[in-house]
Parts: structure tokens; C-alpha cells; sequence
């Protein structure tokens, strides 16, 4: 005889739910499994396989019953459920529900390849963080595209994880993974489950075709898949080619989490907001019956580079904030934008550029609660490549070479000193560039400073009030 408990069997069924999805028909078998080690308790549906194991000596036995007597005996108690085989076939379930006993017998369900379960690794290798990450790229992927795998998720050797749907991209790197190549394993929202420990280390290894997770006393197999999966990394922008940059503050990232959402839209499927860097950092939506546009301003954040005004999914922008990606690089209209931090890469294209929306007088306004400035980006200018001068070499046909360059006539000095002036003007324009940014970023800082000056006048001033009513009160004797 086996025995469980109620909130073991909830436990199972909420894990195994999560792991097999929509469970067509009667669902997979769930086997039960005693010995000297204790009780493991394991079942198999498509690529993926879950295992629970319980510490403790038992007597060895091994029950398999189908997937609905979960249902019947789940509870949120420890009262105990006993399993037996009664030798025909058959297992009796008993178990108590307040004062009622129940005793149900089911037909025994041995699956076909109950003797080919994956074999538990015996080295695993320890990840912080983990199975937040694995959950945040099954978020990302498509289950409905055949022409990549991108319903998986990719492994890389390098401690990358990526996932992608075609539309965006999300890259999260910093993990340990024990293999030389790069694997694909199906998305899962398995990963998020909260019976999984989601606050301490999840384990990793490889076992044959599957790549197993262990997280306190669970284990996930997930089959490895053989298909092909787009090369992301070349997707990556590079942020020092961005035309502009933008940092988010802290708490423009948290207001903005509560405000996006609630801005006006008519599109659900696109969900459009227009970002617009030019003199402060603004996020504008209209729906189709608004006669003015919604503008909201992030007081706090700063940016750098050229103005650059784009148009998005505000979901793909809500998911890198909802991640802290505060470090947002802008290419242009036409090119995929990065939002980046805390390791993680997110990549999407935005939306039809006519579609932006300008800025306007009559607009509705809100801004931003004052908080903690973000530190200014400084805009990353990268230096003109100018020619080395050399002394020329006089040739024995009066003319002159330098560094196998064509021959310049000597004797023609007017064209010498043109050359000599364009190399001038090269630098002088690298120069201007340079100081052109740093006033820039001068004047970012110093927009910061008159902003909490501001504030802490208002302060002085509702103290002085303050007083001045006190001491209006003290003379009436109050």
C-alpha cells in the first residue's frame, strides 16, 4: 500500500496541469513508485515529464492510476490517502473527506513505455534566477510559427537563454549551462508554477535527449528539439550606434507600470504609443474618438543623442519596464529599437512611422510624480578615422609617395596645404561633435538640479506657511 496526502495530490495536480497543458482525453497515466529511497511519483505527456520525489523509507511497490483520481482526492489538508492494489487490475483509493470516508476503485493504467522514462542525471549544475528566466522566455515565444522552432527556447553554451515569437526578441544571459552546443527545449508554464521553489537555486543538466531541471523536490525533463532556430544574435543592435539613448528612472519605471495600460487605445492588437525624445521624454496614445492626444512626461528620466520619435506595441514596451530594462537604445523609425539591464536584451521593430503622433499644444498632460533623477547617458560618439601626416619621400621622377599611397607632385604646394586643411576641418568637426554632447549632457544635469530646486522651494514655502499660521494662532491666544 501506498500512502499520500490530500495536499499532495493538489500539489500534483496543479504541477502537472501547468506542465501538460490542454490534457486531451483521459490524460496521462501518474505512477507511483516505492522503495528503500522513498516515493517518487512521476508522469510522461509529449516533451515534457515530471517527477516528485518524496524522501523516506517504504515498502517497494509501484501503482499506476489515470490522471482524474487527482481530482477526486485533492484537498488543502494533510488527511491521508491510501493506494492499494487489490489484484485484479484494479487499485482502491481510500481517504476521508471531514467525517466522510470515501473508497473508490479505479482500473490500474500502465503506460506503454513506463520502463523508458528519462534517467535522473547524477551531476547537476546550480542557477540563481533561473526558472524566472526560463518562465520570461516562454512569454516571449509563438506556438503557431513552422517555420523556426520558435515555440522553444534556446540554450545557448555561453549561459544565454533566448526566445523569440518573430515579433520580438528577449535575450537573458548570466546562467551556467553543462553543454558544448546550443539546445532547444519547449516553452512551459511550468516554470512559474509557485509549488516549484521560486525563490532559491534551480539545477540544470542533460540526460540523453532531454534537458532536466531540478527545483527542490521536482524534476522537469524537457525533450531537447532537433529543429532550427533563428540566428538572434545578429539582431542584436549595437547601443553605440544608436541615435539616441534613454535612461528610465526608478520611479518613472514604476508609474509608468500603472499608467501605460491605462492609456487610450482602439487598437487592441498593435496597441500603439508614440515615444518621442525631444527636449524631455515623452509617451503619447489617442484613441480614434479622443480630439486630444494623452501625453505623459517621465519628469525623471534622461536621454541623449539626436530627437528621435518612434511608434510601438506598448505591450513589448510594458514587458522590458515590467523586467527593469532601463537603458533604451533608438535607431530610427524604420529599426528595431533595444531595451536593455540586469542581463537581459529585449528587441522589437516598431510600428508604421505615419502613425506617430506629433507633439501638440492641446494635449492632455500628465506628468510624472518627482523623484530620483536617472543618471544621464553620455552619447557615445565614435571617432572619424583622419590619415596620418607623413613627411612625403621625394621619388627619382620628382614626384612623391607615402605609405604606398598615389604620387603627389611636390612641386604643386597649393594642393599640399589643401590636403593638409581638410584633415583640420576633419578634426575640428570630431571636436565640435564632441563638445556639442557634452553640452548636452550639461544641460540634462542641469535640468535635474533646477527640478530639485524646484521642489524643495515649494517645501520652504509650505514650511513658511506653516509658521506663519502658528504664529497667527499664537496671538489669538489659540
Amino acid at each position: 500500500m501506498v500512502t499520500i496526502t490530500r495536499r499532495l495530490a493538489q500539489q500534483l495536480r496543479t504541477v502537472l496541469r501547468r506542465a501538460f497543458g490542454n490534457i486531451r482525453g483521459e490524460g496521462p497515466a501518474i505512477g507511483f513508485i516505492a522503495g528503500v529511497e522513498g516515493l517518487i511519483v512521476r508522469s510522461t505527456y509529449g516533451d515534457i515529464a515530471i517527477e516528485c520525489r518524496l524522501p523516506g523509507e517504504r515498502t517497494t511497490e509501484t501503482l499506476w492510476l489515470p490522471f482524474d483520481f487527482l481530482a477526486d482526492v485533492a484537498g488543502k489538508n494533510d488527511e491521508p490517502v491510501e493506494l492499494e492494489a487489490t489484484g485484479d487490475g484494479q487499485i482502491s483509493v481510500q481517504w476521508r473527506t471531514g467525517n466522510v470516508p470515501h473508497a473508490v476503485t479505479y482500473d490500474a493504467v500502465v503506460p506503454f513505455e513506463a520502463d523508458k522514462f528519462p534517467v535522473l542525471p547524477k551531476a547537476f549544475t546550480a542557477n540563481v534566477g533561473l526558472l524566472q528566466a526560463l518562465h520570461e522566455a516562454s512569454e516571449v515565444t509563438d506556438s503557431d510559427s513552422s517555420r523556426f522552432a520558435v515555440s522553444c527556447l534556446q540554450l545557448c553554451p555561453d549561459g544565454t537563454i533566448n526566445a523569440t515569437d518573430g515579433r520580438q526578441m528577449l535575450s537573458q544571459s548570466g546562467f551556467n549551462f553543462p553543454w558544448q552546443e546550443s539546445i532547444l527545449v519547449p516553452r512551459n508554464k511550468v516554470f512559474a508554477s509557485p509549488e516549484l521553489p521560486q525563490n532559491k537555486p534551480a539545477a540544470i543538466a542533460q540526460s540523453g535527449e532531454w534537458a532536466v531541471l531540478s527545483a527542490g523536490r521536482w524534476t522537469v525533463y524537457l525533450r531537447i528539439n532537433t529543429g532550427s532556430y533563428p540566428d538572434v544574435s545578429r539582431h542584436i543592435p549595437n547601443p553605440e550606434s544608436a541615435k539616441a539613448r534613454c535612461q528610465l528612472s526608478k520611479d518613472d519605471i514604476r508609474f509608468l507600470i500603472e499608467t501605460l495600460p491605462q492609456l487610450p487605445c482602439n487598437d487592441e492588437v498593435n496597441s500603439p504609443v508614440t515615444i518621442d525624445l525631444n527636449g524631455h521624454v515623452a509617451i503619447r496614445a489617442k484613441a480614434a474618438d479622443q480630439i486630444k492626444p494623452t501625453e505623459v512626461i517621465l519628469t525623471n528620466s534622461q536621454w541623449t543623442g539626436e530627437p528621435v520619435r518612434i511608434n510601438i506595441n506598448r505591450k513589448y514596451l510594458a514587458r522590458a519596464i515590467r523586467l527593469g530594462l532601463n537603458d533604451l537604445s533608438l535607431y530610427g523609425e524604420e529599426s528595431a529599437l533595444l531595451c536593455q539591464g540586469f542581463g537581459r536584451k529585449m528587441v522589437w521593430m516598431p510600428l508604421d512611422k505615419g502613425s506617430a503622433l506629433p507633439p501638440a499644444e492641446d494635449v492632455i498632460r500628465i506628468e510624472s510624480p518627482t523623484g530620483e533623477i536617472a543618471a544621464p547617458i553620455p552619447q557615445l560618439v565614435t571617432p572619424r578615422e583622419v590619415p596620418t601626416m607623413t613627411e612625403p619621400t621625394i621619388a627619382t621622377n620628382g614626384n612623391t609617395t607615402s605609405n604606398g599611397q598615389a604620387k603627389t607632385d611636390t612641386t604643386n604646394p597649393k594642393a599640399f596645404r589643401r590636403k593638409v586643411a581638410l584633415q583640420d576641418i576633419a578634426a575640428l568637426i570630431e571636436d565640435a561633435e564632441k563638445l556639442r554632447t557634452a553640452a548636452h549632457n550639461l544641460m540634462c544635469q542641469a535640468s535635474g538640479v533646477v527640478k530639485g530646486l524646484k521642489q524643495h522651494r515649494r517645501q520652504n514655502r509650505a514650511v513658511q506657511q506653516t509658521i506663519a499660521q502658528l504664529r497667527t494662532l499664537k496671538s489669538l491666544g489659540v
